[in-house]
């Protein structure tokens, strides 16, 4: 029979290993928790992240970002949205134009271009070298400026069945719209915008429950997916064939009043064709600003051949927009690439305190305002918050009350 003493040894031994236990429980899930607080604490949706898109690359096998060693602000800035949002970020330095030499140029008007294009030209160009380079089958290309809402991963859900429907939805419209005329409206049974933007849509409703596929989320029947940008015009009308993704009841997006890249330009098209709280997904036309955009191996290939070999005449988000639209030389319509977009964009510009770009000036529309375009529960928007640990997002455009 056991002595007193070694009774009391074995109470002691079994409390240290149980406040052990408890010890490391509580450290697991801190840092569980400080990895990916947004996820746990903000995202909308219900099925638990169990796809790719939970991941720390959103479903791409690498995120790249696009900073100038000089802006170190930047940098700064999305490091630690990042952080909070639990993604693992590459880097691709910027480059000054004056580090281009003359004969590395491809044919092209270059000495047209400014110095800040030239050099976005040529950092763009290492990006899509580096996923080329590392074998990659996809990569998230963004500049330093981008932002997010804290659903991200959410959205990027609802984005992944659209990219999925859409070549398939594309290529039944093109054949419908070469096999059949569309129908003659008389001047009195002509159709509204809006009764043709709505026929032209499939729509899909957000949130819903749907399989996600562990890999590739997004599929790989894309060159280029066009996920932040500062302005883009809807894809043509097909009001016989749908050729667009309509997510309706996403309460990510903003009401149609906020629907504009700067504070006083033009609402965007979507705001006054689409019911409020209504995302489009389409094939890109006339887009504008390379803020994210995610490209394939092949994708990133035929880009680097493009504007890395073959031609560099313009601005790089000028020349990618031609690009998806067939109108760079020589492209055909068996050759033009099928680049897929969303309006509103998913990333937006953040205009910070003191925001000055290295590319290029304002454009027409903008005024001095610390704000993120599009983005409801903005990251940036909400730093400051997230850093001093207090609760609750800080929304940037509330829906409008109704008075009673």
């Amino acid at each position: 029979m056991p002595s007193q003493s070694h009774g009391h040894v074995f109470l002691v031994v079994a409390l240290c290993l149980v406040a052990l236990f408890l010890l490391l429980r509580i450290q697991h899930n801190e840092d569980s928790h400080s990895a990916f607080p947004f996820s746990k604490q903000y995202s909308r949706t219900s099925r638990g992240l169990s796809n790719a898109i939970g991941n720390d690359t959103l479903g791409f096998q690498k995120i790249f970002v696009i900073n100038a060693p000089w802006r170190t602000d930047r940098k700064d800035s999305i490091s630690i949205a990042a952080s909070y949002s639990g993604l693992s970020l590459d880097w691709v330095d910027g480059v000054a134009a004056e580090n281009i030499l003359e004969k590395a140029y491809p044919p092209g008007n270059h000495r047209t271009i400014s110095d800040g294009n030239k050099g976005s030209w040529r950092a763009h160009m290492n990006a899509l070298r580096a996923i080329i380079q590392q074998n990659l089958t996809t990569g998230l290309i963004l500049e330093d400026d981008a932002d997010w809402d804290f659903r991200l991963r959410s959205q990027l859900e609802d984005f992944s069945v659209g990219a999925r429907m859409l070549p398939n939805l594309i290529t039944q419209a093109e054949l419908h719209s070469r096999s059949k005329k569309p129908p003659q409206l008389m001047d009195d049974q002509r159709l509204s915008q809006f009764e043709l933007a709505k026929r032209s849509s499939l729509a899909i409703s957000s949130p819903s429950s749907r399989n996600i596929p562990k890999a590739e989320p997004y599929g790989r029947d894309w060159n280029i997916l066009w996920l932040g940008h500062c302005g883009a015009e809807l894809s043509p009308l097909s009001p016989n064939a749908p050729n667009r993704i309509a997510i309706m009841n996403d309460k990510t997006v903003p009401e149609p009043q906020y629907l504009k890249p700067m504070p006083l330009a033009s609402l965007d098209k979507i705001s006054s064709v689409y019911p409020p709280h209504t995302r489009i997904i389409h094939r890109t036309n006339s887009t504008l600003c390379s803020i994210a955009y995610a490209v394939t191996q092949t994708g990133a290939r035929r880009l680097l051949y493009e504007f890395g070999i073959r031609e560099f005449n313009k601005g790089y988000d000028f020349a990618l927009s031609d690009y998806c639209n067939g109108l760079t030389r020589g492209a055909t319509q068996e050759t033009m690439p099928l680049c897929i977009t969303v309006q509103p964009p998913i990333f937006s510009h953040h205009f910070p305190e003191r925001m000055k770009s290295d590319i290029t000036g304002h454009t027409a529309g903008f005024v001095p305002a610390v704000e993120t375009r599009y983005v409801r529960w903005s990251v940036r928007m909400n730093l400051e918050r997230l850093v001093k640990g207090e609760d609750g997002v800080e929304e940037q455009w509330p829906d409008t009350k109704m008075e009673t």
